[in-house]
């Protein structure tokens, strides 16, 4: 059976190195005021849906498909909405259009599944995105979106946000990475995990191959940290991606 294959591209989730020129206006715009806001964001105010669409699907093998694709934005009108925007349809909203594609040409698309829910921790909006696919797991694209400014907000000024070090992060992630795929894989007899290809896996898990800045992250309302996680594989894809709450602290 041949299925829409999704990119092996990741999605762009960090902020591009270059920003448009600003829109010239005939008046002079607000300068962005620093201060949180003194009652507490609802995230759902704060984002938009542009487009929904679900139903199923029987291709020619009589495989029966269900699929919901829900695709949303920032509900602002400032440079970093803009660019968010413009970098959800690009990379989520094109997935879709493949799987419409897929499906009238007559196969069952890969993707199943796209939703969205959002997180505040203090003035900082983080847009997480979940797709579902058939065979390659879940894929996350995480937008941090400053509203005091109407900044895209990358991993590096995420954490400078929380007061923790480049070198800190990548540390702890280190330790949680590894942590996680020994509890992941703990059910392997300890004689057959040669074998199974345990400790090649154990020896990549933390290495920068895995644990870089490019990693997906988002604060939550209590002021955890998580990581979108690509845990090694011993079976299927090199990797799987996990939500995992940071200890931060030098917590072990």
């Amino acid at each position: 059976e041949t299925t829409a294959e999704l990119p092996s591209a990741q999605p762009t989730t960090q902020p591009p190195e270059t920003t448009a020129a600003p829109v010239v206006t005939t008046e002079p715009e607000p300068e962005p005021t620093t201060e949180a806001p003194t009652e507490p964001l609802d995230p759902w105010s704060l984002m938009k849906e542009t487009f929904f669409g679900q139903g199923s699907f029987v291709d020619e093998y009589e495989d029966e498909y269900s699929y919901s694709y829900a695709i949303p934005g920032i509900d602002a009108d400032t440079p970093g909405a803009q660019e968010i925007n413009a970098a959800i349809d690009e990379s989520f909203g094109a997935w879709v259009g493949e799987a419409y594609a897929a499906m009238d040409e007559g196969r069952g698309p890969e993707l199943l599944q796209v939703g969205y829910h959002g997180e505040v921790w203090e003035d900082v909006l983080s847009l997480v995105i979940v797709c579902r696919s058939i065979w390659e797991g879940d894929y996350y694209g995480i937008y941090c979106y400053e509203v005091s400014t109407g900044r895209w907000l990358s991993t590096a000024q995420v954490l400078e946000r929380m007061n923790v070090s480049q070198e800190e992060f990548l540390e702890i992630c280190r330790r949680q990475f590894r942590q996680y795929y020994v509890d992941m894989y703990s059910e392997i007899p300890e004689d057959q995990r040669e074998t199974y290809g345990y400790y090649w896996g154990l020896d990549r898990v933390d290495s920068d191959e895995y644990v870089n800045m490019d990693l997906q992250v988002y604060p939550v309302a209590s002021g955890d940290l998580v990581v979108i996680a690509p845990i090694v594989s011993l079976a299927g894809a090199d990797s799987y991606f996990h939500p995992i709450h940071l200890r931060l602290g030098g917590v072990g």
